[in-house]
């Protein structure tokens, strides 16, 4: 990548950003466990959008109105009764969703991406899916751009701040504010033994507890996602899969 003229500003939580901060910008939503890990997930596995809803309540009348999509999503890490799929990446095999749209609803992610509804433009981001976050980011041609690290149930998570600062190793060039600066120094920290730190955070044992170890491994494969799940400008409520042209 050249030099590029850009200045990242990170954002702790979903609950943090203000409607007003995203307004017109560029913006990475993080979550690593696992709401973009999955979205990304059912993307390259073939389906044709993910529609992110913030409630239960949305999603399924959301799928009254798609009735070929598949209903996703969680509720303390748990599928939701009634749902075709919860919130595992091995959820969604193209057999399942393969030209098909995903309703999907989560505690976390889907919350960071409401609350950025107003960017001008909008990339949801995991570890898996980072450095493509890196380019989407060139690509907007932007002198600022948020990241927003969507947390825990209102509090800061590590994992987001690994994937923050795994998009900030892919751009030496951008300048970066205190929070991107520790989440860069976070990352290289642990670049190496990254499934060994998603299993360490608190929101990564309570996982492995509940029987998705699985899913930690999935999620700790930085950069092996072939797609990055980024908002549609012709259907601002779906995320549809972006690649580098």
């Amino acid at each position: 990548m050249g030099v590029v003229s850009l200045r990242l500003l990170g954002v702790g939580t979903a609950q943090e950003l203000r409607v007003s901060q995203a307004r017109g910008r560029a913006v990475v939503a993080i979550d690593t466990l696992r709401a973009a890990t999955t979205a990304a997930a059912a993307l390259a596995a073939g389906a044709l959008a993910v529609r992110p809803v913030a409630e239960v309540e949305a999603a399924f009348a959301l799928r009254g109105a798609l009735p070929n999509a598949v209903l996703g999503g969680e509720r303390a890490m748990r599928a939701v009764p009634g749902f075709d799929a919860g919130n595992s990446p091995r959820d969604y095999p193209p057999g399942l969703v393969a030209g098909r749209e995903v309703i999907l609803t989560t505690t976390n992610g889907t919350l960071a991406l409401g609350r950025a509804h107003a960017a001008g433009a909008l990339a949801f981001a995991a570890l898996t899916s980072a450095p493509l976050a890196a380019q989407w980011l060139l690509a907007q041609d932007a002198a600022e751009a948020l990241v927003v690290m969507s947390g825990t149930d209102g509090h800061f998570a590590y994992e987001d701040a690994l994937t923050a600062g795994l998009i900030a190793s892919a751009l030496p060039a951008a300048e970066l504010d205190d929070l991107m600066l520790t989440a860069l120094a976070a990352y290289e920290a642990r670049r190496g033994a990254l499934r060994a730190a998603l299993m360490a955070t608190p929101h990564g044992r309570r996982l492995v507890a509940a029987g998705f170890a699985e899913d930690i491994d999935r999620a700790a494969a930085a950069g092996a996602s072939p797609v990055l799940p980024v908002r549609d400008s012709a259907d601002r409520a779906r995320l549809i899969a972006w690649q580098p042209s």
